[in-house]
C-alpha cells in the first residue's frame, strides 16, 4: 500500500488500520503498532535512516504495547521539527450488538446500519451517503492515516515543507495515556539531541467536545483532568444499635451533594465552559453481607480543568470532606433527638465530627505504627492484588490497607488523588513558538473559510481529555508535589514523567477530520470534509510553519 498524500490513499490506509482490533490495553495495540511500522518502513526516508523509525515500549505493559515514533528529515538539513500526534487504540465494540462482526469493517458496517433502528440524526447521516460508520473511523484512525500520508509526502519530497516531521502514534489514549506518557521521554531526548520542537499538531476529530455547540473547531490547547478521592472511615455498630455508629455511606452521601455537579468547582471562562465535578465511582469497602453498619466507603471524582492545580483542588476537596463530616454529625444528632423523644429513651451522646487527613499524612502515621519495612509490605500487598483490578481499584485497596495499619479511628476522611492526571495546556501567546502556532491556527481557520467555504471555530482548549497534556507542564513544579505525595502507588501503580515534562514546553493545535458519536455504536466519519478538506488544512499548517523559518 502506498502512502501518497491523496484522499484515496488516506482512505485506504484508514480502512487497513481500522480492521485491526487495537482495543485499549489489549494485544491488539502491539499488532497495530507493528502494522504502522510496516507501512512506514517502506518509505524512502526510513530505508535511508532506519533508526529514525522505532517503537517505544510502554513500561510494565502486559500486552507489550508500544508507541511509534518516526522522524522524516527535511532537506536541506534543519533542526526545526513539527510533531504530528495521534492515537491508534480504540474503545471496545460491545455496544454494536448484532453488528459486532462488522464493527471493524467500515464499509460492511455502513451497509448493515440500514438494518438497525437508529437515532434520527444518525439515520439522516446514513441516508446522505456522506458518512462512514465503524469503530475507530472517527476516533481516530482517519486522522492518524492523514498524518502518516503527510509523512509519505515529506519522505518522497524532503524539500516540500522546510521542517522535519516527527510522527508520534500512541496506544492507551482511551485508558490512562500510558502511550503518550512513555513518548514524552522520547520528545525530551529528541530536544536534548538538537531537534527544535516547534509545536505539535494533534489529529483528533474536530468536534467541540465538552465545550458543546455545533460546528468544527481548531483547538489551541487542551483541558486537564484531576481525579481526587475521599475514603471515609465511620464507626461500626450493629444495625439494631444504629445510633451508636456512623455509617460511612451516609458521609459519602453528604459529600456527593457537595461535590457532584457543583458549579463553583467548574471552570468557566469568557467563552468556554467545562462540566462540573462528577463522581465516577462510589462504594463501601465491605466485601460480604453484614447487618453491621459499613465502616468504610470511598469515592473518586473527575474534574475537567483549565486552572486548578492538584494543590488548589485538594484544598477544596478537604473542605468539602470536613463539611460532609459536620453535616453527618448534625443529621445524626437531630435524628437521635427525635428518635429518643418518640421512643421515650435517654439521649445519645453527640456525634463527633471527626477530621480530614491527606493520604501523605496517613502514610506517615502508618509508617510510625508499622513494625518493619512499610514500603516493602505495601509493594508486596500490591503484587498480590488481582490483575483484573484497575489502577484506581488497586489504589483504593492500598489506601484502605494503610488506614488499617495506621490504627486511626473514625470518623475520619482521607483525601488524595487517583490516576490518571492530565495537565492542561494553554497557548498564552507569550513565547515566539506560542505566537507562531497561534498564528498558524488562525490562518487555517481563514483558509478553511476562503478556500473551502467551511466555518471553523477557534477553541482555546480541545474539549476532551487528550494526549496534548503531556507536551510539558505549565506551572510551578512544586504544584505537582501534592499529586505525588497523595497518590497511592505513585511510581508503581502510576507514574508521570515529571522530569521530562519539565523539560518540554511545546505549543499545540488540533486539526482533524470531522465526524460524530465517538465511542457509540453510531460512530461515523463525515467523508466530504474529512477526505477533501482536513488533509489539505493539515498540510497547509505544516507548510506555514516551514515557510516562517525561511523568512
Amino acid at each position: 500500500m502506498t502512502l501518497r498524500n491523496t484522499p484515496e490513499d488516506i482512505y485506504a490506509l484508514m480502512l487497513d488500520l481500522v480492521k485491526i482490533g487495537s482495543f485499549s490495553a489489549t494485544a491488539g495495540e502491539k499488532v497495530c503498532a507493528d502494522r504502522i511500522c510496516e507501512h512506514l518502513r517502506g518509505l524512502s526516508a526510513f530505508r535511508k535512516h532506519p533508526g529514525d523509525l522505532r517503537q517505544v515500549p510502554l513500561p510494565g505493559s502486559p500486552c507489550e504495547s508500544a508507541a511509534v515514533v518516526a522522524l522524516v528529515r527535511a532537506e536541506p538539513t534543519t533542526n526545526r521539527t513539527v510533531i504530528l500526534e495521534g492515537h491508534f487504540d480504540v474503545v471496545d465494540i460491545e455496544v454494536y450488538g448484532p453488528l459486532k462482526e462488522v464493527a471493524l469493517d467500515p464499509e460492511a458496517c455502513t451497509r448493515r446500519m440500514r438494518e438497525m433502528t437508529l437515532p434520527e440524526d444518525a439515520r439522516l447521516d446514513l441516508e446522505s451517503g456522506n458518512y462512514l460508520f465503524g469503530r475507530g473511523v472517527m476516533d481516530m484512525k482517519f486522522g492518524l492515516a492523514m498524518a502518516m500520508c503527510l509523512l509519505g509526502e515529506a519522505s518522497e519530497d524532503p524539500g516540500a515543507f522546510g521542517v522535519n516531521l516527527l510522527l508520534v502514534a500512541v496506544p492507551d489514549e482511551e485508558n490512562n495515556s500510558a502511550g503518550m506518557r512513555a513518548a514524552a521521554g522520547s520528545l525530551a531526548r529528541a530536544q536534548e539531541e538538537g531537534l527544535d520542537l516547534l509545536g505539535c499538531i494533534m489529529v483528533e476529530p474536530s468536534d467541540p467536545g465538552y465545550i458543546g455547540g455545533n460546528g468544527r473547531v481548531v483547538s489551541f490547547g487542551t483541558v486537564g483532568k484531576i481525579m481526587p478521592f475521599v475514603l471515609v472511615m465511620g464507626k461500626e455498630a450493629h444495625g439494631s444499635e444504629y445510633f451508636d455508629g456512623i455509617n460511612a455511606n451516609l458521609v459519602m452521601a453528604h459529600l456527593n451533594l457537595l461535590l457532584e455537579g457543583n458549579p463553583d468547582l467548574a471552570d468557566i471562562g469568557r467563552e468556554e465552559h467545562y462540566p462540573p465535578m462528577a463522581c465516577l465511582k462510589q462504594k463501601d469497602l465491605r466485601e460480604a453481607y453484614s447487618i453491621t453498619l459499613p465502616e468504610r466507603a470511598c469515592a473518586y471524582y473527575s474534574l475537567i480543568t483549565t486552572r486548578h492545580t492538584p494543590e488548589s483542588l485538594l484544598d477544596q476537596v478537604e473542605a468539602a470532606a470536613a463539611e460532609a463530616l459536620r453535616r453527618t454529625a448534625e443529621h445524626l444528632d437531630n435524628s437521635k433527638k427525635t428518635f429518643a423523644r418518640r421512643a421515650n429513651l435517654p439521649d445519645w451522646p453527640s456525634t463527633p465530627t471527626g477530621r480530614v487527613v491527606r493520604y501523605a499524612g496517613l502514610l506517615e502515621t502508618a509508617r510510625t505504627a508499622f513494625d518493619g519495612d512499610l514500603d516493602a509490605h505495601l509493594a508486596a500487598f500490591l503484587v498480590k492484588l488481582p490483575e483484573t483490578m484497575d489502577e484506581r481499584e488497586k489504589g483504593i485497596a492500598l489506601v484502605n490497607e494503610v488506614l488499617t495499619i495506621s490504627g486511626e479511628k473514625g470518623p475520619l476522611a482521607v483525601t488524595g488523588f487517583m490516576p490518571p492526571f492530565y495537565p492542561y495546556r494553554t497557548n498564552f501567546r507569550v513565547s515566539e513558538k506560542e505566537k507562531a502556532f497561534a498564528a498558524v491556527g488562525e490562518t487555517v481557520v481563514r483558509e478553511a473559510r476562503e478556500r473551502f467555504g467551511e466555518t471553523l471555530l477557534m477553541n482555546e482548549h480541545f474539549g476532551g481529555v487528550s494526549d496534548l497534556s503531556y507536551l510539558g507542564f505549565q506551572g510551578n513544579p512544586g504544584e505537582l508535589d501534592a499529586l505525588r505525595a497523595n497518590m497511592p502507588g505513585w511510581g508503581t501503580l502510576y507514574d508521570l514523567p515529571v522530569a521530562d515534562l519539565l523539560k518540554l514546553d511545546i505549543p499545540a493545535l488540533n486539526i482533524g477530520p470531522s465526524g460524530k458519536d465517538a465511542h457509540k455504536m453510531t460512530e461515523r466519519l463525515e467523508l466530504g470534509y474529512s477526505m477533501n478538506v482536513a488533509p489539505k488544512l493539515l498540510r497547509s499548517a505544516v507548510r506555514m510553519l516551514g515557510l516562517s523559518g525561511r523568512e
